[in-house]
C-alpha cells in the first residue's frame, strides 16, 4: 500500500495483473488514503498522468503504461475544524500524549467524514498541532500528531505526538517494530492452540476496495502473534501482539484462521449466531510499550476493557460456572 502526502509524486508501472482495469478503480485500490470519488476528482483536476498525458477515469490500463499521480491529498482547511470533544488522556508530557480512544470515534478526517474525529478534538485542545515545522498551513495538515491508527469501532490506547520531531521519531520506531502493541479480542469458536503466530501478507481486497484481504498482489508482509487467555463454550479470549501494523490486520488474520472477532460485521463469520452479542467488534488496544524519544524512558501503559466489552466477558463467565 502507499501512504502518501501532498508533497510526493508517485509513479506506478502497470504490470499484467493490472491490465484492463479502469484507471480510477486501479488508483483507488493502490492509494490507501483515497476513495474512488477522491481519485476521480484528482483525475478531473489533471493531477493524474498516463504516459505523460492527463488521464481519464475510464481509461483501460495497458501493459507498460506509466501512471503518475502529481498530488495525492487535498487541502482540508475548509472542512476540518477544531471541535471540543471529550478525550480520555492516560499519559501526557511536553512531547506526546497517550489516550484511551472510545469505540465509535474515527481517528482522522476522510472524504465524507470531516467532523467528530480525533483530529478535530486534538486541533481544539492543542492549537499548536495545526502548523508543522516545515511551515505547512493548518489546512494541509490532515493528521497532526497522529503516529498510528485504530479502527473506528476499536477502543484503546493511541499515541499522539505534540511536535513534528516527536512524531517523526515515533513513526520511525513504529516502522522498526520497536513499539509493542497488544490487544484483547474475543473471537468466535474455541481456539485449539494455546499460542501461535499468523504470518500472511495483507493488501486491498480486489473485489471490495474498502476491505483488506490476504493476497499476494499489492500486499505487504503482516505478522500477528496470539495467546489464549480464556476459553468459553463457543468463544475464546485472546491476547494479541502486532509485529506489523497493516490496516485491519488483526481482523483479517483472525478471520483467516477461522476465528473472526466477535461483533465484526465486515470480517465476521457467515455462521455467527444470529443474536448480536455486541453492537461493535470486541477488539481493544490494551497495552503499549515504547521508548520515549526525548527522555529515553521506557513507557508502559495499559487500558482496562471498557464496560461494554467487560460486560460480555462477565456474562460468559457466569454461563460457564
Amino acid at each position: 500500500m502507499h501512504n502518501l502526502d501532498s508533497s510526493h509524486q508517485t509513479v506506478f508501472h502497470i504490470n499484467e495483473q493490472a491490465v484492463g482495469q479502469r484507471l480510477d478503480r486501479y488508483l483507488a485500490s493502490v492509494l490507501e488514503t483515497l476513495s474512488r470519488s477522491a481519485v476521480q476528482q484528482l483525475i478531473e483536476e489533471k493531477q493524474v498522468l498516463v504516459n505523460g498525458h492527463p488521464g481519464k477515469p475510464g481509461y483501460m490500463l495497458r501493459q507498460g503504461d506509466e501512471v503518475e499521480v502529481l498530488r495525492v491529498s487535498k487541502p482540508v482547511a475548509d472542512h476540518v475544524q477544531p471541535q471540543l470533544l471529550p478525550l480520555d488522556i492516560v499519559y501526557e508530557d511536553a512531547d506526546l500524549l497517550i489516550l484511551n480512544k472510545a469505540a465509535g470515534m474515527v481517528v482522522h478526517p476522510a472524504p465524507g467524514h470531516s467532523n467528530d474525529t480525533l483530529v478535530n478534538a486534538l486541533m481544539a485542545r492543542y492549537p499548536e498541532l495545526q502548523t508543522s515545522e516545515e511551515g505547512e498551513s493548518a489546512g494541509e495538515v490532515v493528521r497532526p500528531g497522529i503516529v498510528h491508527r485504530l479502527d473506528k469501532d476499536t477502543s484503546g490506547l493511541l499515541i499522539v505526538a505534540k511536535n513534528p520531531r516527536t512524531q517523526a521519531a515515533l513513526i520511525e520506531q513504529m516502522k522498526e517494530h520497536r513499539i509493542t502493541k497488544r490487544y484483547l479480542a474475543l473471537v468466535e469458536g474455541v481456539v485449539a492452540l494455546d499460542q501461535g503466530s499468523i504470518d500472511a501478507p495483507i493488501g486491498r481486497n480486489p473485489r471490495h476496495r474498502q476491505q483488506m484481504a490476504i493476497t499476494a498482489i499489492g500486499s505487504r508482509e503482516a505478522r500477528t502473534h496470539f495467546r489464549v487467555l480464556r476459553r468459553f463454550k463457543r468463544h475464546t479470549l485472546l491476547l494479541l501482539q502486532l509485529e506489523t501494523g497493516r490496516t485491519h490486520q488483526i481482523r483479517v488474520h483472525l478471520k483467516a484462521i477461522g476465528h473472526p472477532v466477535v461483533g465484526d460485521l465486515t470480517y465476521g463469520s457467515t455462521h455467527a449466531h444470529r443474536e448480536p452479542i455486541l453492537n461493535r467488534q470486541f477488539l481493544h488496544a490494551y497495552q503499549l510499550i515504547f521508548t520515549h524519544p526525548t527522555t529515553g524512558a521506557v513507557l508502559e501503559l495499559e487500558a482496562p476493557l471498557p464496560p461494554d466489552l467487560q460486560n460480555v466477558l462477565d456474562r460468559f463467565e457466569e454461563l460457564s460456572l
